[in-house]
C-alpha cells in the first residue's frame, strides 16, 4: 500500500483510479449500466473496528450504492472464523442529518475470507444508500483498512433497526469497513452539470444554461434531469424532466432550468438507464441581454465516478489549483462547490503572488449538495490580483470551479479545478 505519497498526476490518473479500484473493487463506469455496487470490498484488512459496545453497529459512509437497482449477493470479513450467527447486514438511506433505516439481512456466520452471503430476498436501493455490518454476539470482530484517505464509517452501539442521527454516532472513524454487496443496476447518474442557472445576476445581467443532446448508439438514449437548487441537499423532490432521444437524433433546451420549472442556481445530474452510453452533450452558460445577444462558454459534463480520465472530479487525497482574476476590480469572481455521494471535505489556502499563503478555510458539505457565492463570502477573505487558490480534498469527491465575470459586459468564462496532486 501506497501511503503519503505525493504524485504528479498530468497524464497519470487513470491509474491513480485503477490502485482505487484494486483497493476498494470501485466499479468502472462502463459497467455501471449493469452492475450495482455497495460497500468496499477490501481484499486484505488491516485492523478491526472501535469496539463501542458487545452489540454493535458500524455505517459505511466510504462507498454509498453506485447506482438503484437490486443486491442479492455480499462479500465481509470478520476478524475470526467460525462466529455463529454473529454477523448482520444493514442499509440505510442518508437524509442530511439523519441515517434513514432500510432493511437488514442475516444473521450471518462468519464462515470465510472473505464472507459470501446471499442476499435473500434481494434488497432494493437507491443509488446514494449506505451498507452498515452489526455485530450481534460476543465473537470477532468487523474488519477494517486503515492506512488510506477514506471518508471512513460511523459507529452505534446496539443492533440498530431504527433511524439514527449521523452527528450523534459514537464513533467516527477513517477507516473503510471491508464489507460489500453487489447486484443489478436499475440506473445511476451518467453525467453532471456542475452549474446551470435561470436567474438573475449582478450589473443588469441575466444567466441561463443550455442544453444540445446527439444520439450517437445505435439504440435510442431515455433518461431525464434532475435539477438540485443551491444550498440545500439533492432530494427525490427535486425537479424532473425525462427526455428520449432517437438513434441519430438530437435534442436541445434553450432554457433547461427553465423548461424544468425551476428558477435560480443549482446543478443539474443527467440519469440514465445505460449511463456507459451517455450522449454528445453540449452545454453553455450565458449571459442573455436580449436584443444585444449573449456571452458565455461551453460547461464541461462531469462523470461521476471519475471514469474516462475525468480530471475534473477532485477526489479524495487530491489537489487542485484556481486563479483569482488579474483584475478584482474589472471582474467579479464566484467560486462554486457540487459534491457527490459521499459528500466532501475541503480544505482551500490562498497564495499571493509571491507563493505565501496569507489565508486558509475548511468546508465540509453533505452529499449531491451544491453552492456558488462570492469568492470574498466563500473563502471568507479578499482575494488579490493573481491570487492563487490551492484546493484540497481529504473526503468525499466535488466539483469545485471559479466562475470569472467581466463587470462591464457581465461576459463569464469558468476554471475548475483539476487534478494535479494526490496523496495515495
Amino acid at each position: 500500500m501506497l501511503r503519503n505519497r505525493r504524485v504528479s498526476l498530468n497524464g497519470l490518473l487513470p491509474g491513480v483510479l485503477l490502485l482505487s479500484a484494486l483497493v476498494l473493487a470501485s466499479v468502472p463506469s462502463g459497467a455501471r449500466a449493469q452492475t450495482l455496487d455497495i460497500g468496499a470490498n477490501v481484499a486484505v484488512p488491516n485492523s478491526v473496528d472501535v469496539p463501542v459496545a458487545e452489540v454493535r453497529t458500524d455505517i459505511d459512509l466510504t462507498t454509498p450504492a453506485t447506482a438503484t437497482g437490486t443486491l442479492d449477493t455480499a462479500t465481509f470479513q470478520w476478524s475470526d472464523l467460525g462466529c455463529m450467527g454473529a454477523v448482520k447486514l444493514k442499509f440505510f438511506r442518508r437524509q442530511v442529518d439523519t441515517l434513514v433505516f432500510l432493511d437488514e439481512r442475516g444473521p450471518f456466520d462468519s464462515a470465510g475470507t472473505p464472507t459470501q452471503v446471499t442476499l435473500s430476498p434481494p434488497v432494493q436501493v437507491q443509488e446514494g444508500d449506505l451498507i452498515g455490518i452489526a455485530r450481534v454476539a460476543n465473537c470477532g470482530s468487523p474488519a477494517t483498512l486503515s492506512g488510506i484517505v477514506s471518508a471512513g464509517y460511523v459507529g452505534y452501539s446496539g443492533d440498530l433497526t431504527g433511524n439514527v442521527s449521523l452527528s450523534a454516532a459514537q464513533v467516527t472513524s477513517g477507516d473503510t469497513l471491508a464489507v460489500h454487496a453487489t447486484g443489478t443496476a436499475v440506473e445511476s447518474v451518467a453525467r453532471v452539470l456542475p452549474a446551470a442557472a435561470s436567474t438573475p445576476g449582478n450589473f443588469g445581467s441575466f444567466f441561463k444554461t443550455s442544453v444540445q443532446m446527439y444520439n450517437p448508439w445505435t439504440n435510442a438514449l431515455s433518461g431525464r434531469f434532475v435539477y438540485h437548487p443551491a444550498g440545500v441537499p439533492g432530494s427525490s423532490s427535486d425537479p424532473i424532466l425525462t427526455f428520449t432521444i432517437g438513434v441519430g437524433q438530437s435534442v436541445s433546451y434553450p432554457d433547461i432550468v427553465g423548461t424544468m420549472g425551476a428558477t435560480g442556481l443549482g446543478s443539474i445530474d443527467i440519469v440514465m438507464s445505460q449511463p456507459n452510453q451517455p450522449p454528445v452533450i453540449v452545454a453553455r452558460v450565458f449571459n442573455d441581454a436580449g436584443a444585444a445577444g449573449t456571452s458565455g462558454f461551453t460547461e464541461d459534463a462531469v462523470t461521476p465516478d471519475g471514469g474516462n480520465g475525468e480530471t475534473a472530479l477532485m477526489f479524495a487525497g487530491s489537489t487542485g489549483f484556481l486563479i483569482a482574476p488579474t483584475d478584482t476590480a474589472r471582474f467579479r469572481f464566484n467560486m462554486g462547490v457540487r459534491t457527490f455521494l459521499s459528500g466532501a471535505f475541503i480544505t482551500l489556502k490562498v497564495h499571493d503572488a509571491t507563493g505565501a499563503v496569507v489565508h486558509t478555510v475548511t468546508k465540509t458539505y453533505q452529499p449531491t449538495y451544491f453552492e456558488q457565492q462570492s469568492s470574498d463570502t466563500f473563502l471568507g477573505y479578499t482575494l488579490q490580483p493573481n491570487d492563487v487558490i490551492e484546493v484540497n480534498v481529504s473526503g468525499g469527491s466535488a466539483v469545485i470551479y471559479g466562475a470569472t465575470t467581466d463587470n462591464t459586459t457581465n461576459d463569464p468564462s469558468i476554471q475548475y479545478t483539476r487534478v494535479v496532486f494526490a496523496v495515495l
